[in-house]
């Protein structure tokens, strides 16, 4: 049984518009006399008045220096020390979390969300005015905006490749006319309904492996710190890398966490994901905790959460009845968006050219004419941002495109049953790790002295360990790719072209 389902629809969202969202307790703000904020009551609402501007937060920050502020203590430091939107923009540039921002003077209403989108934003240019929510669905159902029967973006939604890559969608586009998605590091002018993109700003400098090592280790560690100081927390572990770092920043606070591995009808116990962490928290005298599979999820709960968001039929998926049941209101702790540091994209070829179709083939969509255009359109106005600021192409593409949409789809269904906390969603962190060199390999040992340096016992299991067969293959291919970039390096040295770097893949 279902219990409280008026307060399990539309959890954790909100809405702007011309008029107040009719649900019972919802927290009402009207923000000018044409425009109303309407916020679900579980979605937290902060706000701060001083140097003739309003700040209003949707969600939580996180304070890594200050693991011992609170919302209101963010948001109140962050104001007093900035007196513009653009002081504004660089003065949340170390705050973690997930978070809308809407800033507001006598003239205009402009909003942004945290690093990586993971707050996610649908907006909508309507007669009456512009129309903001968390959910495309959401907006469509108070506008009256009809599904988008564009030929191309139908074939592309009725694919393999949609569905084999978790329904991602390419561009700032969704399946309904007139509704976009906010792409990360871009806000929007509430009352205008423009877009304009405020980072990167200037070039990234690099910077040593032991400053970055140093600088990323205290953002992760008063990150979790933070977090836990909030509330109860929970952090699943796998055999992976990302896992792996979030584990050993936990160090300081592993008595307060659960550490746990959730099984579902594609994992099962005797999986890798399963059997590494469980060894590894043996040696390390810790508890883990295997959840076990559900026979059946809740027939009701399904409808609720679909009704609420773009929820996908996945394995993965199970998991969020099992938080509703078991996570008693913890906070669920997340590696996503630590592959943006990682720059898992291979970047060795020596005629590639980042244009729609290499995105679209690069990311496992196919030659879907809908994406090829979709990535057209965000790679015009950045073609030169690799040379001008210092920041890849593929790393804006996994940022905005990959983790901006994937990974904020995934949050968003998990609303329902628990929040979410990401501690690489920080872009004084992901930016202090795209500072290092990138040569062939950088990144895991970049990774590995980090976690050296937070908890080195937890180095004790094999990370991603792989059967002999497949192991070898991997060598292989691994050897195949060292010898294409150092190859490449040589003559574009010798042809005095300069030097491209190569992206390592996922460990």
């Amino acid at each position: 049984m279902i219990k409280d389902m008026e307060r399990l629809l539309y959890r954790r969202q909100f809405v702007i518009g011309t008029r107040y969202m009719e649900r019972s307790g919802w927290q009402r703000i009207q923000l000018d006399q044409e425009l109303f904020l309407s916020v679900h009551p579980d979605l937290d609402v902060i706000q701060s008045n001083r140097h003739g501007f309003q700040l209003i937060v949707l969600g939580y920050m996180i304070d890594p220096y200050h693991p011992e502020w609170s919302n209101e203590e963010i948001l109140n430091d962050i104001h007093h020390k900035c007196t513009s939107f653009d002081q504004l923009l660089v003065g949340v540039e170390h705050c973690g979390g997930r978070w809308i921002l809407i800033y507001q003077d006598e003239a205009e209403i402009k909003l942004l969300t945290d690093a990586c989108g993971m707050r996610q934003v649908f907006y909508s240019v309507q007669p009456d005015g512009v129309w903001c929510a968390s959910q495309a669905s959401t907006l469509a159902s108070l506008i009256g905006a009809e599904l988008d029967d564009n030929e191309e973006l139908q074939t592309f939604v009725q694919s393999v490749e949609y569905r084999a890559m978790e329904q991602l969608w390419p561009g700032d586009g969704s399946i309904y006319k007139e509704i976009k998605h906010l792409t990360p590091n871009h806000f929007l002018d509430v009352k205008k309904g423009s877009i304009t993109r405020y980072w990167p700003l200037s070039k990234i400098e690099p910077i040593g492996v032991e400053e970055a090592v140093e600088g990323a280790v205290q953002i992760l560690k008063g990150s979790l710190r933070a977090i836990a100081n909030r509330s109860r927390v929970m952090l699943p572990v796998t055999a992976g890398l990302d896992s792996r770092i979030l584990l050993a920043a936990s160090k300081e606070v592993s008595d307060e966490v659960h550490y746990y591995i959730a099984l579902h009808s594609g994992l099962s116990e005797n999986a890798t994901d399963v059997k590494v962490p469980t060894a590894l928290f043996t040696a390390l005298g810790k508890t883990f905790h295997i959840h076990p599979a559900l026979d059946k999820v809740d027939e009701e709960f399904v409808r609720i959460n679909r009704q609420s968001t773009q929820l996908r039929d996945l394995p993965k998926s199970q998991i969020f009845y099992q938080h509703y049941l078991h996570a008693e209101e913890r906070i669920n702790i997340s590696g996503n968006y630590s592959e943006i540091a990682r720059e898992v994209y291979y970047d060795y070829h020596p005629n590639r050219k980042v244009d729609g179709r290499f995105l679209s083939r690069n990311i496992k969509l196919g030659e879907h004419a809908y994406v090829r255009q979709c990535y057209e359109e965000w790679l015009d106005p950045i073609r030169s941002y690799e040379e001008k600021f210092g920041i890849r192409l593929l790393t804006l593409f996994e940022w905005e495109q990959l983790y901006g949409r994937w990974g904020a789809i995934h949050a968003a269904e998990q609303d329902i049953a628990i929040e979410e906390f990401s501690p690489f969603n920080n872009r004084k962190l992901l930016v202090t790790l795209l500072s290092v060199k990138h040569d062939y390999g950088t990144r895991n040992h970049l990774y590995r002295k980090m976690i050296m340096q937070m908890w080195p016992e937890t180095l004790g299991a094999p990370i991603n360990p792989l059967p002999l067969h497949k192991f070898l293959r991997h060598c292989g291919k691994e050897v195949l790719r060292g010898s294409l970039y150092y190859g490449y390096q040589m003559l574009k040295a010798i042809s005095g072209q300069g030097i491209r770097k190569r992206k390592e893949g996922t460990t």
